[in-house]
Order: C-alpha cells, then sequence, then structure tokens
C-alpha cells in the first residue's frame, strides 16, 4: 500500500487534531531517520501510522484487544487508552498490510518505550514527543535539539519529564514507562 493509500485509509479514523499529528509525525521521524541512519521509508510509515488506533472509544479498545487477543496488562485494563499502540501495531498489519517487524515494534511502544529500544522504537518514541505541532512543553526546545545529537540523551530527558509530569497529576503509570527510564539511566 502506497502513502496516498494509507492516507486515504487512515484520514477517516482519526480527528483532524489526531491526523496533523500523525503528518508531524511522520516527517519528524524521517528527518531523524536520516540523521541517524534509519530507513526513512520505513521510519515514515511507523510515524504516519502509530496513532491509528487512537480515535478508538475507550471501552471500545478493550474490547477489540481482547477480541483481537491482544496481551493486556493490568494497568491497561485499567486504563484502556494505553492500549492504543498494541491496536495500532495490530492495524497496522491486518489493515495496511504492514509486515516489518521494526515498524510493528516502534508503533506499539511509541507511548511508553520499553528497555533496550531499537533504532526505529528509539525514532518514533522520540518523534511522538517533539514534532512540530506539539505544544511547548517544559524544556521542548532542549529536547528537540538532543533529539538530532543524542537519542538516548533524548529518551532519558523525556521519560524524565513524562514520569515528573504523571506523578504531579497522580496518574497511572504504566510499568513499562518506569522500566524503560530505570533501563536508559542504568545502561547511560
Amino acid at each position: 500500500m502506497d502513502r496516498s493509500e494509507m492516507i486515504k485509509k487512515l484520514k477517516p479514523k482519526l480527528n483532524e487534531k489526531r491526523f496533523v499529528h500523525s503528518i508531524g509525525v511522520e516527517y519528524t521521524a524521517a528527518s531523524l531517520a536520516f540523521v541517524h541512519g534509519a530507513d526513512v521509508t520505513k521510519a515514515r510509515i511507523a510515524g504516519l501510522l502509530h496513532d491509528n488506533a487512537k480515535c478508538i472509544p475507550t471501552e471500545e479498545k478493550l474490547k477489540k484487544a481482547k477480541k483481537f487477543g491482544l496481551p493486556i496488562s493490568k494497568v491497561e485494563k485499567d486504563n484502556p487508552d494505553l492500549l492504543h499502540g498494541k491496536l495500532g501495531a495490530y492495524f497496522a498489519q491486518e489493515k495496511y498490510g504492514i509486515k516489518d517487524p521494526d515498524i510493528l515494534s516502534a508503533i506499539t511502544y511509541h507511548t511508553t518505550g520499553h528497555p533496550d529500544m531499537c533504532l526505529m522504537d528509539k525514532i518514533i518514541f522520540v518523534s511522538d514527543y517533539i514534532e512540530p505541532n506539539r505544544k511547548m512543553i517544559r524544556d521542548l526546545t532542549e529536547i528537540r535539539k538532543e533529539a538530532y545529537e543524542d537519542l538516548d540523551k533524548c529518551i532519558i530527558h523525556i521519560l524524565k519529564n513524562t514520569l515528573e509530569y504523571l506523578d504531579d497529576k497522580n496518574a497511572v503509570i504504566d510499568d513499562l514507562t518506569r522500566e524503560t527510564y530505570d533501563f536508559y539511566c542504568k545502561n547511560r
């Protein structure tokens, strides 16, 4: 499936803000892939499709994940919106014909990250956070600069800010996010 077909299929699944965000992530992922020596085409596809399941209603996410036999953690069961990465990878494969394991992994883990990410995982994780349409958040200018210089340093900075933000809001934190942060801090 070429890009125009993907866009034609994806656009009705997302609201306008989420679609614009996805185009921004696609652009940023291609740029980071070019700089860091990853496959630019794969990065564009992963960036474009990373949020393809984001606009599915919350309870529907849980029903679909169960129906498709996807693994569901306790945190995801209690907060089904966290399932959009796993569902997105499933739909990328089933509805968009994506078979590449790096693309599917990057979509699955674009929100939480995971310990010892491959280059494509890192690129999509970072691109989702820094794409040009994001509102300015703490340290974003510095994080954007780090993304082009040192991906691991950038990932630590993003995870630190994310964990602090979620802690301040008393929001649920996926265990994988904390594990990822600990892994990258320890292996820096």
